[in-house]
């Protein structure tokens, strides 16, 4: 049953796509929200998932999911879409529209704030992995609480481009002892929608580590729940 549900809701998504595709009312459309993805029809174009933070090739940016609607921003222009509205984005004014606003400063920024969470299943082992970016590269986070700082292995570092040498040395205490590490401040750190910028971090220069640890240099800035299987992380402004 449970199988089925998820399939009819599926198809639901998919129909709204087609139906919004095929419509001659505006450039931009939201068909669909699924999970912490929306669907968007551009320019009367194939329907497009997009997750939260991410852009589409014509510059259309996701900024926020909250219930029906979504946060996007074009043409330099933040705008709120409730699912089944469309704004003509050449017009520059989407007043027309009912299901269209355009959002003041502090508007996009309550948004931005309730909208950016992430959701992490557990693993087998109750471990919580994430994807995301290190400077704009691609990493592989665990996340740690225990960790002062976000720890990376030296072949990640190398990889990611971060420049360690003659940086300030210190001691980090792991389960197999102290081992030496540099200190070094990341440009960027992105998980889902979330993506905080000068972020403070250790490379351990002598040993490489399966994952990064996403410890509380990162953690800090999140408000933190865990229901069942899955941790939620928030970001607090």
């Amino acid at each position: 049953m449970k199988r089925a549900g998820q399939y009819c809701r599926v198809m639901a998504v998919l129909a709204a796509c087609l139906v919004a595709a095929g419509a001659d009312a505006g450039d931009l459309a939201l068909s669909g929200i699924m999970g912490g993805k929306a669907v968007l029809v551009i320019d009367n174009g194939p329907p497009q998932l997009v997750a939260v933070g991410k852009s589409t090739p014509e510059g259309v940016k996701l900024l926020a999911i909250e219930g029906d609607t979504a946060a996007v921003e074009f043409g330099g222009k933040r705008r709120l879409l409730r699912l089944g509205a469309r704004v003509v984005r050449q017009q520059g004014d989407a007043g027309e529209n009912p299901g269209v606003n355009t959002l003041s400063r502090e508007d996009a920024r309550k948004i931005l704030a309730r909208g950016l969470e992430v959701t992490i299943a557990a693993s087998e082992r109750g471990e919580f992995f994430a994807d995301g970016e290190i400077n704009g590269g691609k990493a592989h986070f665990l996340i740690d609480t225990g960790a002062t700082f976000v720890s990376i292995g030296r072949a990640d570092a190398l990889r990611l481009g971060i420049r360690f040498d003659g940086a300030a040395v210190s001691v980090s205490q792991t389960a197999g002892g102290n081992v030496s590490v540099r200190q070094v401040m990341l440009d960027s750190v992105t998980v889902g929608g979330i993506r905080l910028m000068n972020v403070e971090a250790v490379v351990h220069e002598e040993q490489d580590l399966p994952f990064v640890l996403l410890g509380m240099s990162f953690l800090r800035n999140m408000e933190m729940r865990r229901k069942g299987n899955s941790l939620y992380l928030r970001k607090t402004f």
